[in-house]
């Protein structure tokens, strides 16, 4: 269950009521007067979010006036009865609003010192699974990376229209490639001063057909195109849902920090040691990164599709309450375009300056009669 609260002007509070009853079939309306405004609470089902609020945003609610403000409730007694006889019911409409969503994905896309650093330490630890063909290490490494995050941010971004998230999201995914190239880099320029006989070796096992972590990332098949397909598509459900799991990161990871390490490591290795097998692996785990990503951004789209997200409507007004120019307390807050705000609060400076002025004018009228 969620509790939707409303906090509406007074002169809109019966015409949203009556929507919430007669167009959405709100039941159990609270009513609270505030010193300013009208607050109302009600209670919803988790998969009635999404076309409640769309519903409030097509009357202007939280767009042109008012606030709309979604709270997660942890248990609720008694029970709703319709929830009892519904909980096989199938739902195909995201379980979130498209924006608890939008904040949830935003928060993670966003660039820090601990994304930085989980990125450098992930690709490290991918590095060494590589280096020692250890699936348990390489594993260990998903679960630190931190790419998903950014990847969502792109693909939401595209779906709900909104340019700096887009932005963000391929700026910060693309720093996180960036750190996980450098860092494989890094490594194979340490393992050609440490240990040069390694690309001999990767060499050996490719032409012995043997299967290594690092050979098996040196190109794609049908099976790593599913890979990316499928975790795209899953860790977009899983958001829409609310309950996004590290496992699902896990998918998303694993299809991007390994071969973005091992791309780059296996480069230096190549083209030190003029080694063409080895260069090639490098290459072909290029390409199997290029890949991945595109086809995450691709079916995360298409999901968030699927689970009928939309774009947001800009704010195009400021809903504020203007105390100098109230008429009575049941026009207090306005909805007023910024420009007009503007326009009223000099016109009510100047006339305070014009009266200022003239009580300054006639107390020196009166000065000079006196004398």
């Amino acid at each position: 269950m969620k509790q939707v609260q409303i906090t509406v002007p007074y002169e809109k509070t019966e015409a949203v009521i009556d929507f919430l009853i007669d167009g959405l079939n709100i039941k159990n309306i609270l009513k609270f007067n505030a010193d300013n405004a009208i607050v109302l609470q009600f209670r919803i089902k988790e998969d009635s979010v999404n076309e409640t609020i769309e519903g409030l945003k097509s009357r202007g609610l939280g767009v042109e006036y008012g606030f709309v403000d979604i709270l997660d409730l942890k248990a609720s007694l008694p029970r709703d009865a319709e929830e009892k006889t519904n909980d096989a019911k199938i739902q195909r409409e995201a379980e979130l609003a498209v924006e608890e969503i939008y904040d949830s994905v935003k928060k993670q896309a966003s660039l820090s010192f601990d994304y930085i650093s989980f990125v450098i330490l992930a690709a490290l630890m991918a590095g060494i699974g590589l280096i020692q063909n250890n699936i348990t290490v390489i594993v260990a490494s998903m679960l630190l990376s931190p790419l998903m995050g950014p990847m969502l941010g792109v693909a939401l971004g595209y779906v709900v229209r909104d340019k700096a998230l887009f932005v963000k999201g391929t700026r910060n995914e693309l720093i996180g490639i960036a750190l996980s190239l450098s860092v494989g880099a890094i490594l194979g320029i340490v393992l050609l001063i440490f240990s040069p006989s390694i690309a001999n070796s990767v060499q050996t096992d490719f032409d012995g057909g043997i299967i290594t972590e690092i050979t098996r990332r040196g190109g794609f098949a049908a099976l790593d195109v599913g890979v990316a397909i499928f975790s795209g598509a899953a860790v977009a459900v899983s958001v829409t849902r609310g309950d996004m799991s590290t496992l699902v990161g896990v998918a998303i990871s694993a299809a991007l920090m390994p071969p973005a390490v091992n791309a780059s490591m296996m480069a230096i290795l190549g083209i030190a040691t003029a080694n063409t097998i080895v260069l090639n692996i490098g290459i072909g785990s290029f390409a199997l990164l290029v890949m991945n990503i595109i086809l995450i951004d691709i079916s995360a789209i298409v999901m968030f599709r699927v689970k009928k997200l939309t774009h947001m409507a800009d704010k195009s007004a400021t809903w504020t309450a203007v105390t100098q120019f109230r008429k009575s307390s049941e026009s207090l807050y306005h909805h007023i375009p910024v420009e007009k705000i503007e326009e009223k609060v000099s016109a009510f400076i100047s006339a305070e300056e014009e009266e200022k002025h003239k009580e300054e004018s006639k107390s020196k009228s009166s000065e000079k009669d006196e004398n």
